[in-house]
């Protein structure tokens, strides 16, 4: 799925159970009593919670913990969608139950509005869990106005979804969660039972790609697009040299000020699947910057800037790359192995 492409979302099943919990308190379960049929309003409810989601900075991406006694989270998803021994109102109590003893374990937690949906986006299936907490606003009803709660998803703090499809076609990385900047994040991971070992290189990899590919969508012109890469570059540098993480909102509105949100929704891209809170790799990076290749005879390490400023050159119709400005010890090396002399 593009940024640009309209998602075709369909609700099959969706439920809300309550969790109340206050910091340091121990958790006490609503449960809905039975599955309601999906209204309208829920499949609203579902269909901006999916574009909130998928528009959120700062996911992890991971699979199923192998160890299902102390994660039991793929054996209930295996019940329901898998085996399907179990109904969607049994594996939401299931989930629900599972999810109390993680709060339970994280003191900072607190509860809220428990959504449990499952939903087909594009052709693919998802289950999806959210936490959201209600606010009140006001409404008007027979010229009068009267206080109104509703649920508050501008304040998405704590949801994961698992791509149903992509785990059955075996695709690596198919549970996703808001990574947080605080513990409550790490009790959330445990309860989706998600092991997001991060691959440092990997990461950094994925960064790089989208940052020349953004650059190239956005139609800069050279001098603008070398700006930007720069920038990024040290940016990436800065955190590589100091060790710490990435953050996709901080990084996008230092590089691009005037409309972060352009390169968050770049870099947020379902298909990306590119997770925050690794150190980039010095390596990688450096391709924001140069370019390099090899071959049989020869190894070339060339700056971008060179492209710009004359001193590489590269002939498209005979693909030969012509480079100026030669150092003289060099030239000296080559003349003499050639049998030449330097008429300089």
């Amino acid at each position: 799925m593009t940024a640009s492409a309209t998602p075709t979302n369909i609700t099959h099943k969706f439920i809300v159970h309550i969790m109340n919990k206050e910091q340091q308190g121990l958790a006490t379960i609503i449960p809905c009593p039975s599955e309601k049929p999906v209204q309208q309003a829920s499949k609203d409810l579902s269909n901006a919670l999916t574009e909130r989601y998928s528009g959120r900075a700062g996911k992890g991406y991971g699979k199923f913990e192998d160890d299902r006694d102390s994660y039991p989270m793929g054996n209930i998803v295996d019940d329901y969608f898998v085996n399907k021994t179990h109904s969607f109102y049994d594996t939401s109590i299931r989930m629900i139950n599972h999810l109390k003893a993680r709060a339970d374990d994280e003191s900072m937690s607190t509860g809220g509005y428990v959504i449990i949906a499952h939903n087909e986006v594009n052709g693919n299936h998802y289950l999806m869990v959210a936490i959201l907490t209600s606010a009140v606003g006001s409404s008007v009803h027979d010229f009068e106005i009267q206080e109104s709660e509703y649920l508050d998803i501008a304040k998405l703090r704590v949801a994961g979804r698992i791509d149903l499809t992509g785990r059955q076609n075996g695709k690596e990385r198919y549970i996703s969660f808001l990574k947080g900047q605080n513990s409550v994040a790490g009790y959330f991971k445990k309860f989706l039972g998600c092991n997001d070992i991060l691959i440092a290189k990997q990461e950094t990899t994925k960064l790089r790609n989208a940052l020349l590919e953004f650059a190239t969508e956005r139609g800069f012109e050279p001098e603008a697009r070398e700006e930007f890469l720069n920038k990024a570059h040290e940016k990436l540098k800065n955190l590589n040299r100091s060790g710490e993480t990435f953050d996709t909102q901080i990084f996008a509105n230092e590089i691009w000020p005037t409309a972060p949100e352009l390169l968050v929704e770049k870099l947020t891209n379902d298909d990306l699947e590119f997770s925050d809170g690794f150190v980039p790799d010095g390596n990688v990076i450096r391709g924001l910057v140069s370019f390099k290749g090899k071959s049989k005879h020869w190894s070339l390490k060339f700056e971008r800037a060179a492209l710009h400023d004359g001193s590489v050159l590269y002939d498209s119709e005979n693909d030969k790359l012509i480079l100026t400005e030669i150092p003289d010890t060099l030239r000296s090396e080559i003349l003499s192995e050639l049998g030449e002399e330097d008429e300089q």
